[in-house]
């Protein structure tokens, strides 16, 4: 799991490779077809004799108007011989991805959107990785397989009830923001709980905001690794800490020891200071389970800094 300097180093360094590549295949291109037309080559080297005469003239402060003609008339008997030996006029130009930047990954004195898209990308094949992200999105989320019949816990039926916090949660991604509350979701297995926070994620990231995904228990393990080896390079809390969004699931399966507690305290404390938003998402429903075991001091964190929602319904993995 990278951190938001290292994504952005990563995207940078493949829009610098695409930029390579591109000249490479354009210079590849002019030497085959240099090589099967001489009269192209010649016209290339004309044109380059010229060039470097007009830059000698304005050095020298010889007949500029002179050479500038002789490069003008260069040009017309390049593209001439381009025609001729039957290439476009931009044959052997590089065929860059990014019209904007050519590939350079700046614009303007500051980094291109197509760094930003790279980077959204390499984060979605990082989450997709270690969950269904591609599976999970607003649209698949089928609240018709919720029942019908009145919960009296709620006093309405699940599928109603889905339908809104669906709704809630789609405006939620929306107006993301480092404003937007905390989210604990809370149910048993199988209920949508991922799915919903998942959605989120995918439409938050779609937003160009930074987001992680982790399972509680991932994290516990290789928060463990890095405390115990200081040889490790990943910087899993660093990138969880200033993550614009944070997904950590599964609450409850992971392997608690004081040192879990420790850092869950760390991270939670450090994301509600910098107003960095977080879902947790478990299958713990009683509070009092939760509180005896992650602490009163973690516990209350995230319950007190949450809006909660319980989830209800079958389990639709077996449906």
């Amino acid at each position: 799991m990278r951190t938001k300097d290292e994504l952005f180093r990563a995207a940078q360094r493949e829009v610098a490779a695409r930029r390579q590549q591109a000249v490479m295949q354009a210079e590849a291109a002019r030497r085959a077809a240099y090589a099967a037309h001489p009269a192209l080559a010649e016209a290339d080297n004309a044109h380059m004799r010229a060039g470097l005469g007009l830059a000698k003239a304005a050095a020298l402060g010889g007949s500029i108007e002179a050479a500038r003609a002789a490069l003008t008339r260069a040009d017309e008997a390049l593209a001439a011989a381009v025609k001729e030996a039957g290439y476009e006029e931009n044959a052997f130009t590089p065929a860059y991805r990014c019209p904007l930047c050519e590939d350079t990954g700046m614009r303007g004195g500051i980094p291109c959107s197509c760094v930003a898209e790279v980077a959204r990308r390499l984060r979605r094949e990082e989450i997709n990785a270690a969950s269904p992200l591609g599976l999970c999105q607003f649209a698949s989320f089928e609240v018709a397989r919720y029942s019908d019949t009145v919960e009296p816990e709620l006093g309405i039926s699940p599928r109603e009830y889905m339908g809104k916090l669906l709704n809630y949660c789609q405006t939620y991604a929306a107006r993301f923001s480092q404003n937007s509350p905390n989210l604990l979701f809370m149910g048993h297995t199988g209920l949508g709980k991922t799915h919903l926070a998942l959605a989120i994620a995918d439409a938050v990231l779609e937003g160009s905001h930074d987001v992680l995904y982790t399972s509680a228990a991932a994290l516990a393990a290789q928060l463990g690794r890095e405390h115990f080896d200081y040889s490790t390079k990943d910087e899993w809390l660093a990138a969880c800490q200033e993550a614009d969004l944070l997904i950590l699931d599964d609450l409850g399966t992971e392997y608690i020891t004081p040192l879990t507690i420790s850092v869950l305290y760390e991270l939670i404390n450090t994301r509600m200071l910098t107003h960095r938003p977080t879902i947790y998402t478990t299958n713990i429903t009683d509070q009092t389970v939760f509180m005896a075991r992650y602490t009163e001091k973690v516990a209350s964190r995230m319950l007190g800094g949450c809006k909660m929602f319980k989830f209800f319904g079958a389990d639709q993995r077996l449906k």
